[in-house]
């Protein structure tokens, strides 16, 4: 049975630079901890190497970039970039993503694989690698110190017409 590591992470993590050491360091222990012979990448729209790619370059581990093309996504619709929601997410465009998805990881022939991805597709994308006989671990990188969740400085609604600034 092929195994599969989920690393699911802010896509800013991907395009920094220099690499965040927290994220980087995350990596390199999944990757040795489960013997990983391949590293996949949604990648589409990053930088032309992500840090994932560029340690799997440092490793000697074969990468792919999963994702659909730009090409590929823009003949994809999705409702989302037409909606009064800015926070409208299209299900049937990302679940058409992540089939894309786990057909190329499916027809790899890796037998312990990574894929890093964003943190929205960790569950449904196990769920169907799941589902394609791959034993599943998934894994999410959202430390404490990347976030400040001081709630004395949020802004807070007060009435619906007025907001409490802390600043």
């Amino acid at each position: 049975m092929p195994k599969i590591c989920i690393f699911g992470a802010h896509h800013q993590f991907q395009q920094h630079s220099p690499v965040d050491y927290g994220f980087y360091k995350k990596l390199r222990r999944l990757i040795q901890d489960h013997a990983v012979d391949t590293i996949f990448e949604e990648a589409t729209g990053l930088p032309s190497k992500s840090c994932v790619e560029l340690l799997a370059d440092e490793m000697g581990l074969a990468w792919l970039n999963v994702d659909l093309t730009k090409g590929d996504r823009e003949n994809l619709p999705d409702s989302g970039l037409t909606s009064q929601y800015d926070t409208l997410q299209d299900l049937d465009m990302h679940r058409k993503r992540e089939n894309a998805w786990v057909k190329a990881i499916s027809e790899s022939g890796s037998r312990s694989c990574l894929l890093v991805c964003g943190l929205c597709h960790v569950f449904s994308v196990g769920e169907k690698l799941g589902a394609q006989d791959f034993e599943v671990e998934t894994h999410v990188y959202s430390p404490d110190s990347i976030y400040n969740w001081d709630w004395s400085n949020r802004l807070t609604v007060v009435r619906e017409d007025s907001f409490s600034d802390p600043f």
